[in-house]
């Protein structure tokens, strides 16, 4: 039986309070390990001009949005209490809300923008989380968002990894109730991440919470991010090698396709 990585997509439906769980005991190293969240924070940073209240989705430990002036307060949420509690500790003027995406539990067009980086691969119900943001924001205001997307990892899979789907971009702009919203941009965008080992580069997945494996059989029970095919130090060295003939001058890279999107609230 091939090792398994946990899926991000659609097809599979995570439990929340162990995503919830995972990611709060992550919350204290995320930073360690967050090399790609970095990359696609400021892909969407530099595409943004946010003003009035910001609603961070799935704020993590927090990201940092004084460079926008205009912006005059930040509501960050998170499933995870203990990823809020780390983001306090960064950003103490920050309002925290912990609470699902797909229940946002805000005053109806209260907010003015809205960032997600990351964050929603792990939605299994897209639009139930577009629709209960449409209801936050104000109109006229934009949403920027990042998302894992179709065609990440395929090192991984080369390792011998079973890799479950990612959503396709249009899969996820689909998402978007066209009365509700107008997407004005969409793209695919190339991330790679590089390592100086195996350990490292797997821990990197596993040290941001992203360890769940559930479906309608498992669910809400936690898996090891690489089991069953390992059985010993032998095949961990083979893996090794395998992966040692992937470096590059950079390390091993760990690539990752990010879907970016800017909708406007009708």
């Amino acid at each position: 039986m091939k090792p398994e990585v946990m899926n991000h997509g659609e097809k599979l439906m995570a439990d929340e309070s162990v995503i919830a769980e995972r990611f709060s005991a992550a919350a204290k190293s995320y930073h360690r390990h967050n090399c790609l969240q970095q990359l696609s924070c400021e892909a969407l940073l530099n595409g943004m001009k946010p003003s009035g209240t910001l609603l961070d989705i799935g704020a993590g430990p927090g990201t940092d949005f004084s460079r926008f002036a205009d912006v005059s307060s930040v509501i960050a949420l998170d499933i995870a209490p203990g990823m809020l509690e780390q983001l306090k500790k960064s950003y103490p003027n920050y309002e925290t809300v912990c609470a699902d995406a797909k229940a946002i539990p805000l005053p109806q067009n209260s907010i003015d923008s809205v960032y997600s980086n990351l964050a929603l691969q792990w939605c299994d119900d897209l639009s139930q989380s577009f629709q209960s943001t449409a209801r936050a924001l104000r109109s006229s205001g934009e949403y920027h968002l990042t998302m894992v997307a179709q065609g990440s990892l395929p090192e991984l899979t080369q390792l011998g990894f079973r890799i479950n789907e990612f959503r396709s971009l249009p899969e996820i702009t689909s998402q978007f109730d066209k009365q509700e919203w107008q997407v004005q941009s969409s793209t695919l965008e190339s991330m790679t991440v590089y390592f100086d080992d195996l350990k490292s580069l797997l821990y990197s997945i596993k040290g941001v919470g992203a360890s769940i494996h559930a479906d309608a059989k498992v669910r809400g029970q936690s898996r090891s991010m690489v089991h069953h095919g390992i059985r010993g130090r032998g095949d961990w060295m083979k893996l090794i090698g395998k992966a040692e003939l992937m470096r590059t001058p950079q390390g091993i890279p760990l690539t990752y396709q990010i879907a970016l999107i800017r909708a406007v609230k009708r």
